[in-house]
């Protein structure tokens, strides 16, 4: 695990994914939880599956234009709570409505800067609607070629953020 934080932003990056097709939009990532998910974050050593495992229930949000990708959180261990809470810094822990609501704020934030972000660079992205898929749902919605994972842990609590390529 690697403890992130706003020194070693860019040394945690390359070492986690500096060869992926989506570093540009894990640096957006990894910078929006420092600055706005107050807790101790780190980071686990990446991993690439083919894409018929990986997808699991969890929130995600699909990209689609020059590239078309969905960014995703499943929950390990409490990773959407520790999330929520980090997020909004509120402790409502047993309320999904909550949950859903700042996770999905969350994940509307990285993306959406990250598709201004690359709109000056001439890539042109749009972002539908984040869902909160279960397992089968996700399965039946989501056909991945393949899926970078990265874990996160968020004060303890266990999360996987995932980039699938569809």
């Amino acid at each position: 695990m690697y403890t992130l934080d706003k020194d070693n932003l860019r040394e945690i990056v390359e070492a986690c994914a500096g060869e992926s097709e989506y570093e540009l939009h894990i640096t957006y990532a990894l910078r929006f939880m420092v600055d706005n998910v107050h807790t101790p974050l780190e980071i686990g050593d990446t991993y690439t599956t083919d894409g018929k495992d990986g997808i699991s229930s969890g929130l995600y949000q699909k990209l689609i234009g020059d590239k078309s990708y969905y960014l995703g959180f499943i929950d390990l261990h409490e990773g959407l709570t520790a999330i929520a809470k980090g997020f909004a810094g509120d402790e409502f822990e047993d309320d999904t409505e909550f949950i859903r609501d700042a996770t999905g704020e969350f994940i509307n934030r990285i993306n959406g800067e990250f598709v201004i972000a690359s709109s000056k660079s001439d890539i042109m992205l749009e972002m539908e609607p984040q869902l909160f898929l279960e397992e089968d749902e996700a399965a039946a919605i989501i056909k991945p070629v393949s899926i970078f994972h990265i874990p996160v842990t968020f004060g303890g609590s266990a999360a996987e953020m995932l980039f699938v390529k569809i």
